[in-house]
């Protein structure tokens, strides 16, 4: 039987985005990353303030639909909407809805200083069958996932990649020819996302699943030393303990790859299945941790409250299940709050968030005269909003030109909440012929400076 869950949906987006689809498209990192900067850096710089809040998160929703009806589940949904929760990615988020979804995050995470935790679930055979069943073919899949690497390329974001991808691979219901197609799709994903500067974690099942041996090995054959490192536990119940020392061994046998755990639902351990356990209760709230081990943090990964399928009385998978959700906020143990949540509050502001590099975008870059070029887009650096972005411009490595980023761009208030005095336009000297130009935003305080990128133009 298999042991551990699958769909876990946040649902469609809300209404703190209002743009259509390429509207705005997020900053460009400045180049590849390579897999050592990912897997070198800390959790506190990965994640900055923590996991991602939303306002309009699966059981924010479920806590208004219920108010009149459940009082008491919509009690349990508000005390489920009040913790970070991953946003779930899969063949329902395409195009415009995509777009919308994973901006809708970014840019509520930057406004927190938070990272928002990404779930793909589309792989093709997601499930084998199983109550999740779906996904994409090869070809559609790879695209889907360059776009959303692309959304994410200059954003603080993590990816958890394709619960079950790996785990299942030991499944009876997968078929034989099913693991090197397995095996390609996720190393070319999670080099994907290292080299947009995204750090991505690759299915390790639970610690009752696959031997630690045997994970490693498919761990390594999906390019797991070329990813932040993987994850555990994703819709399980197995405790915490039981998982990081699964973990480790892991670790240390993908060369001391990072991992995350799921304790959306293990604050009651093992139930004696993995659908629908009875009596599950949600575990340690979201948070980084650092103490000494390759641990990053501990994460609700699956929706609580979501069905996993129609088993044990609950609804079909990904179906808000009220009943269930109430269970959960009934058996939780959250443990102790996070030192920076449970700290008293000193007069001076709370915390100071840590420095960023600017969020940047180039719109355009043209010939509009005879040795003259054009260049518009927009710069903000949440380091300091009341003061403008200074925007570089270089040709052959050469600055050519400078101009600051101070006028109106409604939409990017609508977006970031930043003020809409963020925009550039700017017309500098060039040479005559095809010319590379580029631009950088230049960092107000300690994160560092923005690579726009370059455009080649043909200069009059």
């Amino acid at each position: 039987m298999r042991r551990t869950t699958l769909l876990g949906t946040t649902g469609t987006l809300g209404a703190l985005v209002a743009l259509a689809a390429g509207a705005l498209t997020p900053a460009t990192a400045s180049a590849a990353t390579t897999a050592a900067t990912i897997r070198s850096a800390s959790a506190a710089t990965l994640y900055g303030a923590g996991p991602y809040r939303s306002d309009t998160s699966e059981a924010a929703k479920q806590a208004a639909a219920l108010a009149t009806s459940d009082p008491s589940g919509a009690a349990a949904a508000r005390t489920i909407a009040q913790y970070p929760v991953a946003t779930w990615l899969g063949d329902w988020t395409q195009g415009a809805t995509l777009t919308k979804t994973i901006d809708a995050a970014v840019a509520g995470a930057e406004r927190a200083g938070t990272t928002p935790v990404f779930v793909t679930y589309a792989i093709p055979q997601r499930d084998c069958g199983g109550y999740s069943a779906g996904g994409f073919d090869e070809a559609t899949y790879d695209a889907w996932v360059d776009q959303i690497a692309a959304r994410l390329a200059g954003h603080r974001a993590a990816v958890i990649v394709e619960p079950d991808s790996l785990a299942m691979l030991s499944n009876a219901a997968c078929s034989t020819t099913l693991d090197q197609q397995r095996y390609r799709i996720l190393a070319r994903e999670v080099a994907a996302f290292t080299a947009a500067g995204v750090p991505a974690y690759l299915d390790a099942g639970n610690s009752n699943w696959v031997p630690p041996a045997v994970m490693a090995a498919r761990l390594d054959s999906a390019g797991v030393r070329k990813a932040r490192g993987f994850f555990t536990n994703v819709a399980n119940y197995y405790t915490t303990a039981q998982e990081q020392a699964y973990a480790e061994k892991v670790s240390k046998a993908t060369g001391g790859s990072h991992y995350v755990i799921d304790t959306s639902r293990n604050g009651q351990g093992w139930r004696g299945t993995w659908c629908n356990g009875p009596g599950a209760g949600l575990g340690t709230s979201p948070r980084i941790v650092s103490d000494g081990t390759a641990l990053d943090a501990l994460l609700w990964v699956k929706t609580p409250g979501a069905s996993d399928g129609t088993c044990n009385g609950g609804p079909a998978a990904g179906k808000w299940w009220s009943a269930f959700a109430k269970t959960l906020v009934a058996n939780a143990r959250l443990g102790t709050a996070p030192a920076a949540v449970s700290a008293p509050a000193p007069a001076a502001p709370v915390r100071k968030a840590p420095s960023v590099a600017p969020v940047a975008h180039r719109d355009a870059a043209a010939s509009t005269a005879t040795r003259r070029v054009t260049v518009r887009g927009w710069a903000f650096d949440r380091d300091d909003l009341g003061k403008s972005v200074t925007m570089r411009v270089s040709v052959g490595g050469k600055v050519v030109g400078t101009t600051v980023a101070n006028t109106s761009r409604a939409d990017l208030d609508r977006v970031y909440r930043v003020g809409a005095s963020h925009g550039f336009s700017a017309t500098v000297a060039v040479p005559s012929g095809r010319r590379s130009v580029c631009l950088v935003a230049v960092g107000i305080g300690g994160g560092g400076d923005t690579s726009l990128g370059c455009a080649t133009v043909t200069v009059r």
